[in-house]
């Protein structure tokens, strides 16, 4: 095994220290100070995509439950907001805005099933090659601003407006296929932390869970990075790249080609330098930047020990 430094305090940087140092590897993560604040405050209230964090805690010791159970906490589905399922979205949207606009919806958000099927390996799931986005068939410059344009409601457009919003965008800036946030909505649900009590409780709450794994995985966490030179290193700094409108002018620049541009996996011309952050090509959201985490963990195991680690499809379903 070998020496391995993290870069930042971030969703990701936690993602790949906990996952190699249970992998066996020595792991030094150089954080912040206040880095734990810094990430409770990029959660919401609940989590609309749980199977990232109870993988992260599976793979690297005791699994969600027991985690959470030690701080006396839950994760339970959110069942005091708007409903997430097809047919509560459906009698919703027919109650509200009507047959027409909620047929509209519904369709929009089926066909955003196979939108995540598509852009779920491309940084995801698996390392984003150029041919995997070839194979995704990704719309080079539909926006999300062009899909509203379709719908039959201005509430339905609106909904578009939040989903671009609530990552920093705005719809003309943000590609279609952010499309497929609505079909992960759909499929997992809203999930809250619950106490013993059953009351609500900040989802911010997982960061205090999250420092006990790095703990317990033997993680030295500190605030300046050791003189000696580890074998590998996984920067997870965010350079703070964002979607933006394609320019008509020049041809290049198109959302595919802003996608292939975002910061690789491998650092070109560095052999064991990595990256992973909320500007890697999986997204921005907590979760995503969980699955970053993940994938520069099995490329520094391979990198040091020659092993694969990486989950079959078997073991992702």
């Amino acid at each position: 095994m070998g020496s391995v430094t993290v870069l930042g305090g971030t969703f990701a940087g936690v993602s790949a220290a906990a996952r190699l140092a249970r992998a066996g590897h020595h792991v030094t993560l150089v954080a912040e100070p206040g880095w734990g604040d810094a990430l409770r405050a990029e959660f919401g209230a609940t989590l609309d995509f749980p199977a990232p964090w109870r993988d992260l805690f599976k793979k690297t010791g005791r699994p969600a439950a027991g985690a959470l159970g030690l701080h006396g906490l839950e994760l339970a589905a959110d069942t005091d907001g708007p409903p997430t399922d097809r047919a509560g979205v459906w009698y919703a949207d027919v109650a509200a805005l009507g047959e027409p606009a909620a047929r509209a919806w519904r369709d929009l958000v089926d066909a955003a099933d196979d939108v995540w099927q598509a852009v779920r390996p491309l940084g995801a799931e698996s390392e984003l090659t150029p041919q995997a986005v070839v194979r995704a068939g990704l719309h080079p410059r539909r926006s999300l601003a062009d899909v509203a344009r379709t719908l039959p409601h201005p509430e339905l457009a609106e909904r578009l407006d939040r989903l671009a919003a609530a990552r920093g965008l705005t719809a003309a800036d943000a590609p279609a296929w952010l499309l497929s946030r609505l079909a992960v909505a759909r499929t997992f649900g809203r999930w809250r932390l619950i106490d013993d009590s059953g009351a609500a409780v900040p989802a911010s709450a997982l960061v205090d869970v999250l420092a006990d794994r790095l703990d317990a995985r033997g993680v030295q966490v500190v605030e300046a990075p050791a003189d000696a030179a580890a074998d590998a290193t996984v920067d997870t700094h965010d350079p703070g790249v964002r979607w933006r409108r394609p320019r008509r002018w020049p041809h290049r620049d198109s959302f595919v080609d802003q996608l292939l541009a975002r910061p690789p996996l491998r650092t070109p011309g560095r052999p064991g330098r990595f990256h992973a952050s909320a500007s890697s090509p999986a997204g921005n959201e907590p979760w995503a930047q969980l699955l970053s985490g993940a994938l520069a963990s099995y490329a520094v195991h391979a990198l040091l020990t020659g092993e694969d680690i990486r989950p079959t499809n078997a073991a992702r379903r």
